[in-house]
């Protein structure tokens, strides 16, 4: 009997926070939906750290699978043993969270191991109280000692596998499936600025984020610093270049600066076809959908080196990678782009082949329902 042709109950708990792995949990739940019984929890906002009311909806449902996906937005992080300990579950990790916080610190720091030594924590600060991290930490570290050695985690990138890999995550079975998206969505759209006011002949720059605005004082995705590079590299060198800024972010206050506000996914690809160069320096990431999302209309990325992002975004061959933090790098790496048209043409064509290649929607479903099978056939 072919296992992929047998029909599941699966449930799927994620929370109603909008954010890169709601949106990763959403195309779950739609596709899924299409073969299997698929129930989502939280159902409304009743269900929002309830573990009684999860558990309960669990109980009901009778699924043959759970999929922890991300869920420790709103609900205890030891749901995660409770729920592992009742049904077959894998867990979905997008961020360091498991080990530390969202804090851009956290994503690449060595003291995750205990968060003893917290560099968020000043010396002296150390000494007068608890240290916070360290006892957040411990209570972790626990839960993961509770689950079951049956869990499964399963990362969009390799570079979060290798993080977790250093820690007590290691015992579990660690899988690898990146990110998909619908190729045939995401395409090239012909005369697409009209729709968002941008300029016909000139430069467009654009950055896309939902991550810059009031819920991000760190101000993760580096927008700070695509503005100090646009108003100081760029523009003297392009003086009628735009730079168009969509989502909820902040955007900076310059006369050449076109703020677009919230752009629905029906209009996103012809919005990542307006830009000449898509632009994300972020200061840690995992595997974003915008930069895929960028690459399958065949726009060129200029992205830091960070995270998950050198897999999916090839040096001089799909774009250009830079370091984090650094204005500099990032102007050049623009201008670099827009400056040779030819080449910004060939890095969008490799970019789209790479993404068909890689990073397809039907891919990453079949990744999931295979692991998901294989769970069915060890538990049954």
């Amino acid at each position: 009997m072919n296992i992929l042709a047998s029909k599941m109950r699966i449930a799927l708990i994620h929370d109603l926070f909008v954010s890169g792995a709601s949106r990763c949990a959403q195309d779950l739940r739609r596709e899924l939906g299409r073969k299997h019984e698929v129930c989502y929890i939280p159902r409304s906002e009743l269900d929002v750290g309830s573990v009684e009311r999860v558990l309960g909806a669990l109980e009901d449902f009778k699924p043959r699978i759970v999929n922890c996906h991300s869920f420790f937005s709103h609900l205890p992080y030891d749901f995660l043993s409770t729920v592992a300990n009742l049904y077959p579950t894998c867990f979905t990790l997008h961020d360091p969270r498991p080990i530390g916080t969202m804090g851009t610190p956290c994503w690449d720091c060595r003291e995750n191991s205990t968060c003893r030594n917290c560099p968020l924590l000043a010396s002296q600060w150390r000494r007068m109280l608890r240290n916070p991290y360290y006892n957040e930490r411990k209570y972790k570290r626990r839960t993961h000692e509770k689950c079951p050695s049956s869990l499964r985690v399963l990362c969009p990138s390799q570079w979060l596998i290798d993080r977790l890999a250093e820690h007590e995550l290691r015992r579990f079975s660690l899988h690898h499936i990146p990110h998909g998206i619908d190729i045939d969505h995401f395409r090239r759209r012909a005369n697409s600025r009209d729709r968002f006011g941008l300029p016909a002949e000139s430069p467009v720059i654009l950055f896309v984020s939902s991550y810059e605005s009031r819920r991000a004082i760190n101000s993760r995705k580096g927008l700070p610093d695509l503005a100090e590079a646009f108003e100081r590299y760029v523009l003297p060198k392009c003086p009628n270049a735009t730079l168009a800024v969509a989502g909820d972010a902040f955007a900076p206050n310059h006369a050449r600066v076109k703020p677009l506000g919230i752009v629905s996914y029906e209009h996103l690809p012809e919005l990542y076809s307006a830009g000449d160069v898509y632009v994300t320096p972020t200061l840690a990431d995992n595997l974003p959908y915008t930069v895929l999302e960028a690459m399958a209309v065949e726009s060129p990325v200029v992205a830091s080196k960070v995270g998950g992002i050198p897999e999916q975004v090839v040096d001089g061959e799909t774009g250009i990678l830079i370091p984090p933090s650094n204005p500099l790098a990032i102007g050049n790496a623009i201008l670099e782009i827009l400056l040779d048209p030819a080449r910004a043409r060939m890095m969008g064509l490799n970019g789209r082949r790479r993404v068909e290649k890689m990073f397809s929607l039907h891919q990453f479903i079949g990744s999931y329902e295979q692991i998901f099978h294989e769970m069915a056939l060890t538990f049954s």
